[in-house]
């Protein structure tokens, strides 16, 4: 709490002195917040699913080194403002080390952020099988990218303690390594296809991994994960499925989501998603989710602009409406929410 308190001083700090810092050239601030009212999703009712305040640019006097600082507010944080995002970043022309607390380089969805994804939430298999589940998807450690500018290309490796964002090593002889790949290429008139894939090593004398273990909590032994990913895209539309399997010493989750996008008029989009999730630990037990999303985007054209669309604005200010349902046997489940973003900057 003493840690999440100062950080939110200092975010606090970087909002009121914007004017001077935005002269200066070096550091932006950024920020956007979402508010959701729910049925069953998990709870009902009006939260504030994220807020999220951040801080990034230049070291003064150092070329080709720049930092981001980031906090979040968000329910699943016990409603307290906590440190997500601190690192540095050494850039060269097609490659970038990233050294301090970061998300691994692993699973497409996992790497868009979570305010550009067309759904309310990223599929359940992305957010329980992917590093650090349990612990801000975030891990403190060094991950090194390959991404030429032309976009072919896109190859990470990174190494870590592998006991979650905002903590100590949590023993000797803990470590977590990652690895992602992905090849792309343009078909022609704005259509472009990637594949590519993930894996995880993870070695752990005590790791919480939630429904992934059926034994006693927290895990210790041999952590292997791995994902397949594709992805096909035009200048409306995008289809994108994943594949990912964990095995923990020997106890195996695996998934898979199918979701595909369509841009409906000028300002709108719908969403259409199979999602599924085979937990070792129980529930959720392989049982097929449909998503249905409807996303209207709130962005005005530019002054000048003949071909504004504003799906494929950086900071999407939007409203999405979200429902879900699961046949389940004869006994459905069905969840709805509606959620407003909103952007700061």
């Amino acid at each position: 709490m003493r840690r999440g308190g100062a950080l939110a001083a200092v975010l606090v700090g970087v909002l009121l002195a914007a004017p001077p810092l935005a002269a200066q050239g070096a550091v932006q601030w950024q920020g956007y917040v979402q508010l959701r009212y729910g049925r069953t999703d998990p709870t009902s009712g009006f939260s504030v699913r994220r807020a999220k305040l951040w801080m990034k640019g230049s070291v003064p006097g150092v070329a080709h080194l720049a930092f981001k600082i980031q906090g979040i507010f968000r329910n699943g944080s016990s409603r307290a403002f906590v440190l997500q995002d601190v690192f540095a970043e050494y850039r060269r022309s097609a490659i970038a080390l990233r050294f301090g607390q970061l998300v691994p380089d692993f699973s497409l969805q996992r790497s868009q952020p979570d305010y550009r994804v067309p759904l309310l939430e990223r599929a359940s298999v992305v957010e329980t099988l992917i590093p650090g589940a349990r612990t801000l998807g975030r891990e403190i450690g060094a991950q090194v990218l390959l991404a030429p500018q032309s976009g072919w290309l896109h190859a990470a490796a990174g190494i870590f303690n592998g006991s979650g964002a905002n903590r100590v090593p949590g023993s000797e002889g803990d470590y977590l390594a990652t690895g992602r790949l992905v090849l792309a290429h343009g078909l022609g008139s704005g259509v472009g296809v990637s594949v590519g894939g993930s894996a995880v090593w993870r070695e752990t004398h005590g790791t919480d991994v939630g429904v992934l273990s059926i034994g006693s909590s927290p895990f210790s032994g041999r952590d292997q994960r791995w994902g397949t990913e594709a992805r096909l895209w035009g200048g409306r539309w995008n289809v994108q499925g994943e594949y990912l399997r964990a095995n923990l010493a020997g106890e195996v989750s695996e998934g898979f989501y199918v979701l595909g996008t369509v841009a409906v008029g000028s300002s709108d989009q719908v969403t259409l998603s199979e999602e599924r999730l085979d937990a070792a630990g129980g529930a959720p037990s392989g049982e097929p989710w449909f998503v249905f999303g409807f996303t209207r985007y709130l962005q005005t054209a530019p002054q000048g602009s003949k071909a504004f669309m504003p799906w494929d604005e950086k900071y999407p200010t939007k409203v999405t409406t979200d429902i879900r349902v699961c046949p389940g046997g004869g006994q459905a489940k069905v969840g709805a929410a509606v959620q407003v973003q909103m952007f700061l900057r």
